[in-house]
């Protein structure tokens, strides 16, 4: 009998949706239109205009994050790739100038009267998953029903595909603003969209790999290359490491870097934001994937941006994934998309959806969403929760990136919880403008000062002095915000002492020693019992 083998833990899987690294706007078929439209093309053409410039622009340090394609090949490549996006994604163009289309007319024409008589100037494409109304201030809007979408032509999970290349200690380039036309030699690209099953065989493991390979041979571009190198990529499991498992009653939390934590007590494990690294990615000491459970009961996530909702990982645990919880979509509106039909789409099985203060229970412990302000550009946003979590009557505060007005907006969770054990906060204190992620859902441009206003930010060291005198922790942990190795290709933060982020940090963790109260900037890993 043929021993068990699984994708070995060194090898990293890169989702494309279109050949563009998988971030949730590319996911939800109502805005991968509008995504590729307005950002996607928009850099192609500029590629093909001035490559150099771009080339220059994307290795300068002061600009890595910015829309430039770094491509060093043929320039007529990108053209080529530009003319099949075309073809390729016309439906989903179609939609993007659907849905602007439609905002125009309501824009011009919804003045106070009724609707109903609109409703014919809408696409076809888009009329039926729109409910179009007013807000109780005489404004215009539509509400989108995404579930619609997710069942029509619109949902194309013929474009996804996932790219298996070995990690290594090569820093990762930029990846948001590149499509990723061609690869490695040495990689195997498997366009098999992520919610089949196949990659769980792939994942967690098969007795029959020379079956799973063939089973795999039609997803291949170059089969009778890619299949002795996903062979060679295979390998029978690793135990994980020792101490993986918990059983103890005394709560136990580690950091797997940026804001990916597991907390674990009595055999629970729970997993927020998972962004986990490889084996033989960074010299720094790291968790990686071989420090994970056999089983996660609970993966957490807190906000549907790129660096916290993560398919190359989440991929990578859905076999062994439990429930995944979210926060309640609620708006309908393009920026506001849904967590749940998405990670649905892609293969999970029990997705659980919370509102602001209401909690999901376990043996000895339950989990709590309370609201999670700011940092999404001032958009109506309403999947996105910070979590408390009780655990054999310790609380620790998973915070991520909020930013909320004052301390005093979470009076009822603090009244929930009096006595806190760890609060976990993120200070990306500068944060890009609001344009940088949700430009190409705008309906209505911001001027410039409008833009820079309204940024992507957590709190600064006086915010967070601040919310740790409210909550009064015993320990305050200040996440690394991007800056470790493995993480650059998705937030372009490079490490330095001497950024805005890190100093404010420093002065948070330096005002806190010097009253004897246990604070710490996370960087790699970190441990502790409680």
């Amino acid at each position: 009998m043929n021993t068990t083998q699984s994708l070995s833990a060194d090898v990293r899987s890169v989702p494309l949706v279109n050949n563009w690294f998988a971030h949730i706007y590319l996911m939800s078929p109502l805005t991968l239109g509008l995504y590729t439209k307005h950002a996607h093309l928009a850099m192609l053409d500029s590629f093909i205009d001035d490559p150099e410039q771009h080339l220059v622009s994307s290795n300068t340090p002061e600009l890595l994050g910015g829309p430039f394609i770094n491509y060093t090949g043929d320039p007529a490549d990108m053209a080529r790739f530009r003319d099949e996006t075309m073809e390729r994604c016309a439906l989903h163009l179609r939609c993007a100038d659907a849905i602007n289309d439609m905002y125009q007319m309501l824009f011009s024409q919804a003045k106070g009267s009724g609707v109903p008589a609109l409703y014919s100037q809408v696409d076809e494409l888009i009329r039926y998953g729109v409910d179009i109304a007013y807000d109780v201030s005489k404004q215009p809007g539509a509400r989108f029903i995404e579930s619609i979408f997710y069942n029509s032509p619109l949902n194309a999970p013929q474009l996804q595909t996932v790219v298996l290349e070995k990690a290594s200690y090569e820093p990762r380039t930029f990846v948001l603003s590149t499509p990723q036309i061609k690869n490695d030699k040495t990689a195997v690209t498997l366009s098999l969209p992520f919610g089949d099953p196949l990659w769980d065989e792939l994942y967690a493991g098969t007795r029959d790999p020379d079956g799973l390979a063939e089973r795999l041979r039609p997803y291949m571009q170059e089969p009778e290359r890619e299949i002795p190198l996903l062979k060679g990529m295979l390998e029978p499991p690793k135990p994980a490491a020792a101490d993986a498992e918990w059983t103890r009653d005394t709560p136990r939390i580690r950091y797997f870097g940026h804001a990916c934590a597991m907390i674990q007590c009595a055999g629970v494990s729970i997993l927020i934001d998972p962004l986990i690294s490889y084996p033989n990615e960074a010299e720094i000491p790291h968790f990686t994937f071989d420090d994970l459970p056999a089983h996660i009961d609970y993966v957490l996530i807190t906000h549907p941006h790129q660096d916290h909702v993560v398919f190359e990982t989440l991929l990578r645990l859905r076999h062994k994934v439990g429930q995944v919880v979210v926060g309640r979509a609620g708006g309908g509106g393009l920026a506001d998309v849904s967590l749940k039909l998405m990670l649905e789409s892609c293969g999970f099985q029990n997705v659980v959806e919370l509102s602001e203060y209401e909690s999901v229970s376990f043996e000895g412990g339950r989990i709590l969403g309370a609201p999670f302000y700011g940092e999404h550009a001032d958009l109506d946003i309403r999947a996105k929760l910070v979590f408390a979590i009780e655990m054999n009557k310790s609380v620790n505060l998973f915070f991520a990136d909020s930013n909320p007005p004052a301390p005093e907006f979470y009076a009822p969770l603090k009244a929930m919880f009096p006595k806190i054990d760890c609060l976990f906060l993120g200070m990306e204190c500068v944060g890009a403008p609001a344009t940088w992620l949700y430009g190409p859902l705008l309906q209505k441009m911001l001027t410039r000062g409008e833009d820079q206003s309204r940024r992507l930010d957590g709190c600064d060291s006086a915010k967070a002095l601040a919310m740790h005198e409210y909550f009064n922790p015993e320990r305050l942990f200040i996440y690394a915000m991007g800056a470790e190795p493995w993480l650059t290709h998705i937030t372009s933060i490079l490490y330095s002492e001497e950024t805005t982020q890190f100093k404010e940090a420093r002065v948070v963790e330096k005002a806190l020693r010097e009253r004897g109260r246990e604070a710490e900037l996370l960087f790699g890993k970190m441990e502790l019992l409680l």
